[in-house]
């Protein structure tokens, strides 16, 4: 086999893999996108655990203000999830897929996460208990900006 040859199988190969990786990253910045679209157009709801909580005390020591940082959970198939239409089960296999579907305990959020700092009053300060999980609201129109269920009540 010539030099030239295998050249050209190393630049074909090296060439494939590159197109495949490229499909795969524009693949998921579209997938992205759309989540992104969807959060703003529906203002959708996610899982959010309390991190950590601080306050921030002025020259003297007194409390100015009470922030808590929260890791809000993005799982793209909570749109999924939000969008799905319930419907009653007809037969009885359905019946048994709804029970296994709906089968143990809570789910936990798995994924990526986002960290945000929340201003928060200092009545409210003591109800949040790092570790504690709360649903965290996207407002809107507001892709970055949002806030807990229990302010917005």
């Amino acid at each position: 086999m010539s030099n030239k040859a295998l050249n050209k199988k190393i630049y074909i190969i090296c060439g494939s893999f590159l197109a495949i990786l490229l499909v795969f990253v524009v693949g998921v910045a579209i997938n992205r996108l759309s989540y992104e679209k969807a959060l703003l157009s529906d203002g959708i709801r996610t899982e959010a655990q309390v991190i950590n909580k601080y306050h921030v005390k002025n020259i003297k020591g007194k409390i100015k203000k009470s922030y808590i940082e929260l890791a809000v959970f993005e799982d793209t198939a909570a749109v999924v999830k939000q969008q799905k239409i319930e419907k009653a089960p007809v037969n009885i296999e359905e019946k048994m897929d709804d029970l296994f579907e709906n089968f143990g305990s809570k789910k936990m959020s798995v994924g990526d996460y986002k960290t945000k700092t929340i201003l928060v009053d200092l009545t409210q300060y003591d109800d949040f208990v790092i570790g504690s999980r709360r649903t965290f609201v996207y407002l809107k129109g507001e892709l970055e900006n949002g806030m807990l269920l229990s302010k917005l009540e």
